[in-house]
């Protein structure tokens, strides 16, 4: 089992015990079919963040979806195994997408295929991390869950989609396009992007000319102005 499945000997609970009732937290929402890897990743959170947000859990993602209706503006990231008891591939990722676009989203799957890898980042997917992988792989899901939790980033994507819809009424960008947008309008280059993100070179060229088709512009400097 990998380092982000082991030591799953962990009573489940809320990961807020020393805080405050009055204190409002956010939540991680763990959805995978396996139990040992739901406590494990409960677990390694738990003991890298200690009391600083919820951890919730989900087997399926019908679960999920339930938890979601009445709780989604609690949760500041989802971390999501591609094969599920009710789903299997891309399908779960790309249902949650089009119901919560605003969700950040990260997958924690057992398939290590680089092209699945590059197909959900390029859905949206706040990063891609293999439950078999390196030990790399929980450091950078590690940081990805800090980087996550801070509101900087996400207030910040959030202002780049309001002024986008405020724009172009009716505009529907996936996460990973008003990512891109966001650092297009930052002034980085089509390799810089793929550095920051993760994408392959190819995916970040047809990302940002779908950008360029949506708010109808031929060039960055063009699309910047627009949005000046």
């Amino acid at each position: 089992m990998s380092a982000i499945g082991q030591r799953p000997r962990f009573k489940k609970g809320r990961a807020d015990l020393a805080m405050s009732d009055e204190q409002q937290l956010k939540t991680i929402l763990i959805v995978d079919d396996h139990e040992l890897v739901r406590m494990g990743l409960r677990q390694v959170i738990v003991q890298h963040f200690a009391a600083r947000f919820n951890v919730a859990d989900a087997k399926s993602l019908e679960q999920a979806l339930l938890y979601l209706k009445p709780h989604a503006d609690e949760v500041f990231l989802l971390l999501l195994d591609l094969n599920l008891g009710d789903t299997r591939g891309l399908a779960g990722l790309q249902l949650l997408k089009q119901r919560y676009p605003d969700l950040p989203i990260a997958v924690v799957s057992g398939t290590p295929d680089a092209r699945v890898r590059e197909e959900a980042l390029a859905q949206g997917a706040l990063g891609y991390f293999c439950k078999v992988g390196e030990a790399g792989d929980l450091k950078n899901l590690l940081d990805t869950i800090e980087s996550a939790h801070g509101s900087n980033h996400l207030k910040a994507r959030h202002d780049t989609l309001v002024r986008s819809r405020n724009l172009k009424p009716g505009i529907r960008l996936t996460s990973r396009q008003v990512q891109v947008l966001e650092l297009v309008l930052s002034g980085l280059d089509n390799q810089a992007i793929a550095g920051e993100t993760g994408l392959a070179l190819g995916s970040v060229k047809n990302c940002v000319s779908t950008i360029f088709l949506d708010f109808n512009v031929r060039s960055r400097a063009e699309l910047i102005r627009l949005f000046s």
